[in-house]
């Protein structure tokens, strides 16, 4: 696990060094963020691997008293639909109702069973992040949604 915390870690590296750069001097570039929390991941994983080496890491697969809870398969799946919903309806919805629809699949692989509020938040959320990013940073992340016209 470790090893693939680390290739993600380069993945995400070799991404954040293809963000290009903005055409103005700027102290805090597109840059800046997403390579400090690479940084950050990648010593937290450089962290476990250590960990890992040294026979430091807790293993709960070793624990009698753990096992898995029932379930898990449903979850995992709940979580592979909403990394599957922003890919999938990010070009064919906007940027807001594919991050919903992850907000909410992602709180029912947490078990939540509240759907309504797990919409209502999750479009909260997902509205203030994008405003904040989109309208006063200027990031251009695109419409919030693409099922409505442009006013």
């Amino acid at each position: 696990m470790a090893g693939a915390l680390i290739a993600g870690v380069a993945l995400a590296a070799w991404q954040v060094l293809l963000i290009p750069e903005p055409p103005v001097a700027a102290d805090v570039g597109p840059q800046t963020m997403p390579a400090a929390l690479v940084v950050l991941l990648g010593v937290l994983a450089s962290a476990y691997l250590y960990q890992a080496l040294t026979g430091r890491a807790s293993d709960a697969t070793h624990d009698s008293d753990e096992s898995p809870l029932p379930g898990r398969h449903a979850r995992f799946l709940n979580l592979v639909a909403g990394l599957a919903a922003m890919l999938l309806l990010t070009p064919l919805a906007g940027i807001g109702p594919a991050c919903v629809a992850a907000f909410v699949l992602v709180a029912r692989a947490f078990d939540s069973r509240r759907l309504l509020r797990d919409l209502l938040v999750g479009l909260v959320f997902v509205f203030v992040i994008w405003y904040v990013f989109d309208r006063l940073l200027g990031v251009q992340l695109g419409p919030f949604t693409s099922l409505l016209p442009r006013f």
